[in-house]
């Protein structure tokens, strides 16, 4: 098996992971929910170790546009499905019998404790993995299996402990390393339906159409970065118009098939870009001229 894990690794590597590893069932299995469990054996029969692999996106040291650096480009989902499968078609091929099942973000594993685990980086206090080519500007994708393959890694590393991502955070949702979505920019931009006057404050503040980068763009583990994004992750921020937003959700899935930000339709991106323009709205009207002719400005702290 130590042979296979080896092929495991240069498969994932040219499949494009720029860190892989392998977790062990018996560790996993225990720390996830009954329905969770019942998902991962049902899916791989015999389930006992979780190939990891992380896949660079484009990353940036400032914040840029109104869109996150991850939704930018090609719908990683199904990207990073179609580089895993060849590997898992490769393997089961050299391993008769086993079953090599692809994931791409909707496992039912812990994912990022499974990869910061088997030792493909740190575990952040913004909960992301932190790899050492990538920083935290990665996908995960995963391949469960039940052959007994050599697992790596050990306990987990934990990240420097700065604080300086839960200092950035907009909302506050950072605490220990736990993420409150009800108060996380990035989960507000893309929850569907009514929100409380205070998360609408929050996203009027935070200033973006769909997600959040902070919490990365300040992390000093994602400084020095040596691994490249991979081509259908490394594209400009896409243009969404007035007319885009006015579409149906099937015209404007359609119009921007492929695309990671879709995939709640197009009612949390209207509605952020109201919100968004209201706060323009308001801003300007705070230049005004008032009575002795002078032009004032008047800015957030009433100053």
């Amino acid at each position: 098996m130590e042979e296979l894990l080896r092929r495991a690794g240069e498969l994932l590597t040219r499949a494009g992971a720029c860190a892989w590893g392998c977790a062990d069932g018996a560790w996993l299995l225990p720390r996830m929910r009954e329905e969770a469990r019942a998902k991962a054996l049902e899916q791989t029969p015999g389930f006992r170790r979780l190939l990891c692999a992380a896949f660079p996106y484009a990353r940036g040291t400032e914040r840029d546009g109104r869109i996150s650096r991850y939704a930018r480009g090609e719908d990683y989902h199904r990207a990073i499905l179609r580089r895993l499968s060849p590997a898992a078609e490769a393997l089961e091929a050299l391993c008769p019998g086993a079953v090599f099942t692809p994931w791409a973000d909707s496992s039912p594993f812990p994912e990022v404790y499974a990869a910061a685990r088997c030792g493909m980086g740190k575990l952040g206090e913004n909960g992301l993995l932190l790899t050492e080519a990538a920083g935290s500007y990665v996908f995960l994708g995963f391949l469960a299996t039940n052959a007994p393959l050599p697992a790596t890694g050990g306990e987990i590393t934990p990240c420097r402990g700065c604080g300086l991502c839960e200092e950035a955070c907009p909302g506050g949702a950072l605490r220990g390393g736990t993420v409150d979505p009800e108060i996380c920019l990035s989960a507000l931009t893309q929850k569907r339906g009514a929100l409380t006057p205070e998360q609408e404050r929050l996203l009027r503040r935070g200033g973006m159409l769909w997600g959040c980068d902070r919490c990365q763009l300040c992390c000093p583990e994602n400084h020095g970065l040596t691994a490249a994004p991979l081509p259908e992750f490394d594209r400009p921020e896409p243009a969404i118009t007035e007319a885009d937003l006015a579409l149906g959700d099937r015209a404007f899935r359609r119009r921007f098939a492929g695309r990671a930000f879709v995939w709640r339709g197009v009612q949390p991106l209207r509605r952020n870009a109201a919100l968004l323009q209201k706060t323009k709205a308001e801003s300007t009207s705070a230049y005004h001229t008032p009575h002795g002719g002078k032009e004032e400005r008047t800015n957030e702290h009433g100053e």
